[in-house]
C-alpha cells in the first residue's frame, strides 16, 4: 500500500530542481517529492478554506437578507395587529359605553316597576359594568385573544340585559292582563276606571332626565308600557278593595231581600256590617269627602269620592269624624258605627258605586284583595 502511494507521488510530484542565477552565479534549489506534496496540501487547504468561506459568506448573507425580510414582514404584521387592536378596542369601548347606559336604564326601570311585580332580588341587574375583565397582556400574540374574551364577556352581559328587559316586559304584560282579568270578574271595565280617573296632581317636579335618543326602539316601547302600567296602577290605587270595618259580621248581603221593617221584597244596594256600638269605621281607600251629615234613612251619613269612578257610602253612623271637602287617606278613621236613620240595630250600611251604579262590595273585595 505504501509502495503504491510512493509510486503515485513520484509520478505526480517527481524530484525537481529550481535554477537560481544571482550575481553571475548559478545555484540549484532542490525540490523534493515531500516538499511538493506539502506545498500541494497547503495550497489545497488554502483553496478549501477559501471555498468554504465563500460559501459560508453567501449563506450568511442570504440568512441576513431573509432575516431582514422576516423582520420587515413582522413589522408589517405588527402594524396590522396594532390597527386591528385599535379598531377592536374602539368597538369594545363603544359597546361597553352602550351597555353601561343600558345598565343604568335597566336599574331605573326596575326601580320604576310597581310593587306588585317588582323582583325582590335585583343584585345582578344592579352590578356595575367595568373594564376589570378587559386587562390586556403586553404579549402581542395574546392581544387579540384577550380582546375576543372581552368581547365574549360583553356579549354575555348584553344577552343578560336583553333577557332582563324581556323578563320585565313579560312582567308588565302579565300584570296588565291580570288586572284586566280580575276586573272583568267584577263586571267593571278597567279602561273605564283608567279613563275616569281624575286624581289631582298634588305636587310633582324635579330635574329633567330625558330618555337617551340613542336608546333602541325596543327600550322605548318597554318604557311606554311601563308608564302606561304605572298610570293604570295609579288609577286603581284608590279602588275601595278593603271593607271599612275590622271587627264585624255581615248581617245582610247585597241584593234582593225582605225589608227588615216592612217585611217586603226590596233591593238592598249595599251590605250591612254589624259590630259593637262605636266601632271605628275606616276609609277603604284615598278619596275626597263628598258629603258628611244627616241624610234621611241613612241617618248620619258619609259619601267619599275616590276620584276614579268609584264612590263609597256609609250609613247609620253614631258619629262623623270628617268634613265635607276633606281629603282622606286609606285606613283613616272617618266615623263610628251606630244605629241612626232607618235601622233596627247597631251596624254600618256600606255601599260601593262605580259610574253612579251600585255594585256588590264583597264581589269587588273577593276579586281584588290579592291583586291591588
Amino acid at each position: 500500500m505504501v509502495k503504491q502511494f510512493n509510486k503515485i507521488t513520484q509520478a505526480y510530484f517527481p524530484y525537481r530542481q529550481l535554477l537560481i542565477r544571482q550575481n553571475g552565479e548559478i545555484k540549484y534549489l532542490p525540490i523534493t517529492t515531500s516538499i511538493q506534496l506539502v506545498l500541494a496540501l497547503f495550497l489545497l487547504t488554502i483553496f478549501s478554506w477559501f471555498s468554504y468561506s465563500t460559501i459560508k459568506y453567501f449563506s450568511l448573507n442570504e440568512k441576513v437578507s431573509q432575516a431582514k425580510d422576516n423582520l420587515k414582514q413582522s413589522q408589517t404584521d405588527l402594524n396590522m395587529l396594532s390597527a386591528e387592536y385599535q379598531t377592536k378596542n374602539i368597538q369594545l369601548n363603544q359597546q361597553l359605553s352602550q351597555l353601561q347606559q343600558q345598565q343604568v336604564m335597566l336599574q331605573d326601570l326596575l326601580d320604576s316597576l310597581p310593587e306588585k311585580i317588582a323582583p325582590t332580588d335585583t343584585s345582578d341587574a344592579s352590578k356595575p359594568i367595568s373594564h376589570s375583565n378587559a386587562h390586556m397582556q403586553t404579549n402581542h400574540d395574546s392581544v387579540l385573544k384577550s380582546l375576543i374574551q372581552v368581547e365574549n364577556r360583553l356579549n354575555s352581559l348584553e344577552a343578560a340585559q336583553n333577557n332582563s328587559f324581556e323578563n320585565m316586559s313579560s312582567r308588565i304584560r302579565k300584570r296588565k292582563q291580570q288586572l284586566v282579568k280580575v276586573f272583568n270578574l267584577t263586571g267593571i271595565s278597567i279602561d273605564m276606571i283608567h279613563h275616569q280617573s281624575t286624581q289631582p296632581v298634588y305636587a310633582q317636579g324635579g330635574p329633567l332626565f330625558e330618555l337617551s335618543k340613542n336608546t333602541t326602539d325596543k327600550y322605548h316601547q318597554l318604557t311606554n308600557e311601563l308608564i302606561d302600567l304605572r298610570q293604570l296602577e295609579n288609577s286603581l290605587k284608590n279602588v275601595p278593595v278593603k271593607l271599612p270595618v275590622k271587627d264585624y259580621y255581615i248581617s245582610s248581603g247585597y241584593g234582593y231581600r225582605k225589608d227588615p221593617i216592612f217585611n217586603k221584597k226590596a233591593m238592598h244596594k249595599g251590605i250591612d256590617l254589624a259590630g259593637w256600638h262605636k266601632t271605628e269605621i275606616y276609609a277603604p281607600a284615598n278619596g275626597k269627602v263628598k258629603r258628611a251629615g244627616k241624610n234621611g234613612s241613612y241617618g248620619n251619613y258619609i259619601e267619599i269620592d275616590h276620584l276614579n269612578g268609584f264612590t263609597t257610602r256609609y250609613g247609620h253612623l253614631y258619629k262623623i269624624k270628617v268634613k265635607e271637602g276633606e281629603y282622606v287617606s286609606e285606613n283613616v278613621v272617618i266615623g263610628l258605627m251606630g244605629n241612626t236613620g232607618r235601622s233596627t240595630s247597631t251596624h254600618l250600611h256600606y255601599e260601593v258605586l262605580f259610574d253612579a251604579k251600585t255594585i256588590n262590595p264583597l264581589k269587588l273585595t273577593k276579586a281584588l284583595k290579592h291583586v291591588l
